[in-house]
């Protein structure tokens, strides 16, 4: 009798373990909206609400909580570079899930190694409970030889399948673009798309075509794109972003505005004269490949495909008026014709007075010949946004001579090389003589404490002093010594740090009086001595030096 008692006590005992088990796992449930979607999920037992509600009514049965579903769409299963599936794995990092659940295993992934991989190793390091609610698949129930077996085949399938998938929508996406089908996802700014029975056609968008149309009249009478740039957002009209998301014509006061590089990428696109060029960039997962760039010879070019915005004549004009502005100005030089210096000695240190705003190095070409050229650090705002156009520069020989001229001017104070790095040399060993001294009078006393220590159990142990008193001077003596311990390490690591500050301090003397012979400082030179440099003016400067200099042993 007492033996069923104590089972049917065990098996109460391990059902609340189980529920207090199972309480623990925050979810994040993964869906995945295929990019090939006319394959399979016209099938609605896979569409994102029903996946959803597999994975939700799983995790309820097994008691666990759902804190986020995290959905990609129209992500092809071989591309593990999806925002979502960034996002919920990050979330697993930091803590706010420790559970996965998808519908099947294709839904998080149809590349094999790299399942296999996040299945068996990543997962189970970063202790993440997985469940693929189709294939029966759980990881808190262990991998048994079949059970893993039957996974690795699975992933295999799947990896086929989407590298058969992804040949035949090739095949099918070059065949409907060069038919004129859009063969996008977001049509461009003017258009909007219309789906047909065999493919995406693109028409005009009656809301935004005219601001296109503006657009390429603005240039045509001569603004440039930074003029047109500051036009749109001084009507406030919304951006092709804002527009995607919204549907607003207008952005609010605070909302994003437009840049030059959007204009200029308008101006460029022939897909305003009617004209489809697509295929600029592909991936075949068949093969392998990552996605690449190709060449204008491979585009799939379509003329006539949709009704045009701007006609041809018109988008030719205008591309004539831009290449002229850009060869009458100064920067369209052929480079061949320059004596150019590639490397940027100062990146990363040149910075407007009072901002964290770096100045960046650019090349200025100047007189009638074209050929003489200087190179500047400039701070420039030329986004077209609506806010306070900044413009300084100050040329890099004007910098390199303020530069040089103040680490002479340092060098010149430190008398003779041999004598400075005699006086460093002498400082250190003054400093480092001090140190070691306070650290051996430290290391006797701890010697002395460890023996006053041992004498005091001695004189408990033969009972010439009581408990009470022996705990009492056992703890004060023991505290001394803590005290003395402490000391001598801070000393030790002092004597330490001190031979290193001496080995820099010699090597930046050495790069003092090195930079005093120089004409032009290299980058290793201005690395070593310089933290920052702020420009007030193209004639006024600030340098910070990583090191403080003075004639007394001088670098710290």
């Amino acid at each position: 009798m007492g033996w069923h008692i104590m089972a049917r006590t065990s098996r109460r005992y391990e059902i609340e373990k189980e529920e207090s088990f199972k309480s623990v796992y925050r979810a994040g449930v993964y869906i995945r909206l295929s990019n090939e979607r006319h394959e399979e999920w016209r099938e609605k037992s896979s569409s994102p609400k029903a996946q959803a509600y597999v994975c939700e009514e799983h995790a309820k049965s097994k008691g666990i909580q759902v804190i986020q579903v995290y959905e990609d769409y129209e992500y092809s299963g071989t591309n593990f570079e999806r925002p979502a599936y960034i996002q919920m794995m990050a979330d697993v990092r930091n803590g706010k899930i420790n559970c996965i659940i998808v519908r099947d295993l294709s839904r998080l992934g149809r590349e094999h190694i790299e399942m296999g991989r996040l299945i068996d190793k990543v997962f189970p390091f970063l202790g993440v409970r997985f469940i693929s609610v189709i294939d029966k698949l759980d990881t808190i129930d262990g991998l048994d030889n079949n059970k893993s077996f039957e996974v690795m085949l699975k992933n295999i399938i799947n990896d086929m399948y989407a590298k058969d998938i992804s040949s035949k929508i090739i095949s099918s996406k070059h065949a409907r673009a060069k038919d004129g089908y859009f063969i996008g996802s977001l049509p461009p700014y003017g258009y909007k798309i219309e789906k047909t029975s065999k493919g995406q056609k693109l028409v005009i968008n009656e809301e935004t075509a005219p601001i296109v149309r503006q657009i390429f009249d603005w240039t045509f009478e001569g603004k440039s794109q930074y003029e047109v740039t500051l036009e749109l957002n001084r009507l406030k009209i919304a951006t092709a972003t804002h527009y995607n998301k919204t549907g607003e014509m207008y952005r609010l006061e605070d909302g994003q505005e437009w840049s030059k590089g959007t204009v200029a990428k308008m101006l460029n696109n022939e897909t305003y004269t009617g004209t489809l060029r697509q295929g600029k960039r592909r991936q075949n997962l068949a093969k392998g490949e990552s996605p690449y760039s190709t060449s204008p010879e491979d585009w799939i070019v379509a003329e006539n495909s949709h009704e045009a915005i701007i006609s041809a004549d018109e988008f030719q004009q205008i591309q004539k008026i831009r290449r002229e502005r850009k060869e009458n100005h100064c920067f369209s030089s052929e480079r061949n014709d320059l004596v150019r210096d590639p490397e940027n000695r100062y990146l990363g240190l040149v910075f407007l007075k009072d901002t964290e705003r770096a100045l960046y190095r650019r090349t200025r070409i100047y007189g009638k010949d074209e050929k003489r050229l200087f190179y500047c650090f400039q701070a420039d705002n030329f986004t077209g946004k609506s806010v306070e156009k900044i413009d300084i520069f100050i040329k890099e020989e004007h910098l390199d001579a303020m530069v040089l001229k103040t680490i002479q001017e340092i060098a010149s104070k430190l008398i003779s090389e041999k004598s400075f790095l005699g006086r460093i040399k002498n400082e250190f060993l003054r400093r480092k003589e001090v140190a070691e001294t306070s650290l051996k009078e430290l290391s006797m006393k701890k010697d002395l404490s460890e023996v006053a220590i041992a004498r005091l159990y001695e004189r408990y142990a033969t009972g010439n002093l009581d408990k009470a008193k022996y705990i009492t001077l056992k703890e004060d003596e023991s505290r001394k010594h803590a005290s003395y311990s402490s000391e001598i390490s801070r000393l030790e690591m002092m004597i330490s740090k001190l031979k290193k500050d001496e080995r820099k301090s010699r090597k930046v003397a050495r790069t003092i009086f090195q930079a005093r012979k120089e004409t032009k400082l290299s980058a290793e030179v201005i690395k070593e001595l310089i933290e920052r440099i702020d420009v007030i003016s193209k004639t006024e400067i600030e340098i910070h030096f990583l090191y403080d200099f003075n004639e007394n042993g001088g670098i710290q």
